[in-house]
């Protein structure tokens, strides 16, 4: 079939400032979800990050000096860096996997919805965190740190997806590097949104570890309320094919 010259040409206009200013926050607020996530991993589940796997590589090197005999370090420190790689690893491919369907190749809408799917490992994960009181022993901690690692595979995914400024919200040393590297050339173009991400990153440390002290039991809430208003930003943005 044959295109009339009377047919309108088909065009996909840029997102506008509103849309990229959503953008950027949902960006922020998902970094705010891997800063808590981090804190809570590391502090309540026994020194092991889910949201920073780089980090892992450093705990189990360092495991392998330990005074404790292999089978202690096996049964805890290695079970639990694994639990995360895998979970991680897991999450991505099912994120990216699902960016790449019909439904979801648009974005910023399919990565909403890829986000639907951490959304409901964060409730998953909120579950069991309040089941055990907050003190989860080495099987549930195990699947807790699955279950986090997971959802924040399934994050990196989705911010993937919006291929903005190189940014993924789970780790930031990229974001750094680019940061510090466009200044250096005189490309201030995404410093104030790298600079962003990277205080992103430290607030939600610092409101992780203030939960786990004063409220240890609601320590995961705030990763649900951020996920969810990422999502709806992320939605509120008109589907952009191509884009």
């Amino acid at each position: 079939m044959t295109t009339t010259a009377t047919e309108p040409r088909r065009t996909v206009a840029p997102p506008g400032r509103g849309g990229t200013f959503r953008t950027d926050t949902a960006l922020i607020l998902l970094t705010v979800t891997a800063g808590i996530t981090d804190a809570i991993s590391f502090l309540g589940l026994g020194g092991v990050f889910t949201a920073n796997m780089t980090g892992n590589l450093v705990l189990v090197g360092m495991a392998a000096t330990s005074d404790e005999s292999w089978q202690e370090v096996l049964r805890g420190d290695v079970l639990r860096c694994t639990a995360s790689f895998a979970g991680f690893a897991l999450g991505m491919l099912a994120g990216f996997r699902l960016l790449r369907t019909r439904l979801l190749r648009s974005r910023p809408a399919g990565s909403a919805r890829v986000l639907a799917v951490g959304l409901a490992l964060h409730v998953l994960f909120l579950a069991g965190w309040a089941a055990t009181d907050a003190a989860p022993g080495t099987a549930a901690g195990a699947g807790l740190i699955a279950a986090s690692a997971t959802a924040m595979g399934v994050q990196t995914a989705a911010a993937r997806g919006l291929d903005r400024a190189g940014i993924t919200t789970t780790f930031v040393t990229g974001t750094l590097t680019s940061l510090i590297s466009g200044l250096a050339q005189g490309d201030r173009k995404h410093a104030g949104l790298r600079t962003a991400i990277l205080a992103a990153l430290l607030a939600g440390g610092l409101v992780g570890g203030l939960l786990l002290a004063y409220a240890p039991r609601t320590a995961a809430v705030p990763l649900l309320v951020a996920t969810a208003g990422a999502m709806l930003l992320l939605s509120a943005r008109r589907t952009e094919p191509g884009t």
